[in-house]
């Protein structure tokens, strides 16, 4: 089993995630920052400027060294992990150009926290993330039906959550996928080693949510 929504932080370092997934028995994972920082333009994305200010940006230069510790970690323990962003409270209209520019310095996963029922998001995140073509939308919430037919049409995956918080519309979510034939992955947004579900608690949870299939290894392949 996959958790493709591990959030690093000071109180889940990579390594402690890492370590205690594997523990678990997980077989691959990835592990998210969280941002909402966008250093550049969409017109310098375009002309493929971006390079001064990705040089002028702590912040860009931490996201890639964290993301080189973390391929080092996955060779040290023989493990498949993956290092994303979580694009968190960007405003609607700027997600296309905040998925294009991580996209154009090799971030290799790109989520978006959608409009949780759980969580005070901007309505419209959830159509512009899809549109945006972000690799998986995060607790999308009750989603709606056209935005589950884009998802399904821009292989935009959903996230069935494991984190109580956020599992609250799985069910709705689940269903609606069933019925447009949209991809959903599993994700516990984790930001504590408690948080991080075994595979027989994710089988459960996925048995509660009434998901009869689910598309993480597909999401796998996608990535890599």
């Amino acid at each position: 089993m996959i958790d493709f929504h591990i959030e690093i932080n000071e109180q889940l370092p990579p390594a402690s995630a890492v370590f205690y997934a594997k523990s678990l028995g997980l077989r691959a994972i990835a592990l998210i920052a969280d941002t909402d920082h966008i250093p550049v333009s969409a017109e310098a994305i375009r002309n493929g400027n971006t390079q001064k200010a990705i040089n002028a940006s702590p912040h860009i230069a931490s996201l890639l060294e964290t993301q080189k510790y973390i391929h080092e970690l996955a060779v040290y323990y023989d493990m498949q992990v993956i290092f994303g962003i979580q694009l968190r409270h960007v405003p609607p209209a700027l997600l296309e150009t905040a998925v294009a520019f991580y996209r154009s310095i090799n971030i290799p996963f790109i989520g978006v926290h959608g409009e949780s029922i759980s969580d005070i998001v901007e309505k419209g995140t959830n159509f512009s993330a899809i549109r945006a073509k972000a690799d998986i939308l995060f607790n999308a919430g009750l989603i709606d039906e056209k935005c589950v037919e884009l998802a399904k049409e821009n292989n935009v995956f959903l996230e069935v959550s494991t984190h109580p918080k956020h599992a609250y519309a799985n069910t709705h979510l689940a269903k609606l996928a069933d019925k447009h034939g949209a991809k959903l992955a599993l994700g516990s947004k984790a930001r504590s080693l408690h948080e991080i579900h075994s595979p027989e608690m994710q089988r459960m949870i996925l048995k509660g949510a009434c998901v009869e299939k689910e598309n993480s290894y597909e999401l796998l392949q996608k990535i890599q």
